[in-house]
């Protein structure tokens, strides 16, 4: 018996972000179940240089499928899902695994559209047992709850995982990895209706929170008015994005759109700063997944110092501007 996955990733530097390695991590789990020769294949929307994507032998990948058009480093999801259309229906794989961002779920829903296959969003986990039938559980009702569906008849079901959700295996799997990688391009016409004429940058203070490398979070204990302001600066001079709990976005401090939480958004940045935070359920279940925490508080026992790899117990309008005048000298020493 021969099984295989196919992880569909999108690669835009020069490094393969978390959730990518957390979809490898989760195709190899689930190709462990069956008694069979196992493989995992990559498809890869090309974005970037492909060296990164030598690291994947690390995590059990012998053979990656990078798929490039004309121009470099665009994106353009009618040739790339031409492509993976193609692939799927050839290579035949019992399911296909994506991280469920704005560009890879446009690219998976024309493809479950061309293929007549179901597509699932907003995923957190996915079963299967040795007669190759899957489950899948869902977060709905904004984290509050989740669903069990499955698939019907004979499918290739697509999954979008929640990013908080994907941790690359650091386990004993690693023992049997493939340090030998092949990396194989498929190059394809860029034939398209939609024409990319420009990619604008946006501003790191305006991305959406789901979507950035830093957070600067901010709770009630910061107050209203002159008050809250220091959490803006600190996140101008971080390069980041200001985030906050519950009672922050009620009291019209921020747009509901920066509520981070089970009410809010899930968000897995490479790193949040908890300020003036107490730490209740509702918000760490939207943020635990974090790399690096930090929370300030002066209450030493706050439930968010649990979740924090660095606490500093202190008054937020006391700690947040010494850090603020500390991160200006050093991009002043730089400069």
């Amino acid at each position: 018996m021969s099984e295989n996955i196919c992880v569909l990733i999108e690669q835009r530097g020069d490094t393969l972000d978390e959730s990518s390695l957390g979809l490898v991590a989760e195709a190899r789990r689930l190709i462990g179940q069956y008694e069979c020769e196992d493989e995992v294949q990559i498809l890869c929307m090309e974005r970037g240089i492909t060296t990164p994507l030598h690291a994947l032998g690390s995590y059990g990948v012998k053979k990656v499928l990078v798929v490039r058009i004309g121009r470099k480093g665009i994106y353009a999801p009618e040739a790339f899902s031409r492509e993976a259309t193609e692939f799927i229906r050839e290579q035949r794989p019992t399911c296909v695994l994506g991280v469920q961002d704005k560009e890879t779920v446009e690219v998976c829903s024309r493809v479950a559209a061309a293929l007549g296959a179901p597509l699932f969003t907003n995923a957190v986990d996915i079963r299967n047992n040795r007669e190759g039938e899957f489950t899948i559980i869902r977060c709905i009702s904004n984290g509050y709850l989740f669903e069990e569906v499955k698939p019907v008849g004979p499918t290739i079901p697509i999954v979008c995982f929640l990013p908080s959700v994907l941790v690359p295996d650091e386990g004993t799997e690693r023992e049997k990895v493939h340090k030998e990688i092949v990396v194989e391009d498929i190059w394809c016409e860029e034939r398209t209706e939609v024409k990319l004429e420009q990619i604008i940058e946006a501003d790191p203070s305006e991305l959406d929170i789901e979507e950035a490398d830093i957070i600067v979070s901010a709770g009630a204990g910061l107050g209203k008015g002159e008050r809250f302001e220091i959490i803006h600066e600190l996140a101008r001079e971080l390069g980041g994005v200001v985030g906050g709990t519950r009672p922050v976005i009620d009291d019209g401090l921020l747009p509901y759109e920066r509520q981070i939480g089970q009410t809010g958004k899930v968000v897995s940045p490479k790193l949040i700063i908890n300020c003036g935070i107490s730490g209740a359920n509702e918000y760490t279940a939207g943020m635990e997944k974090s790399q690096l925490i930090i929370a300030i508080n002066k209450d030493p026992l706050a439930r968010m110092f649990r979740f924090a790899d660095l606490g500093l117990v202190g008054d937020v309008h006391d700690i947040i501007p010494i850090l603020t005048k500390r991160l200006k000298k050093i991009k002043e020493a730089k400069t």
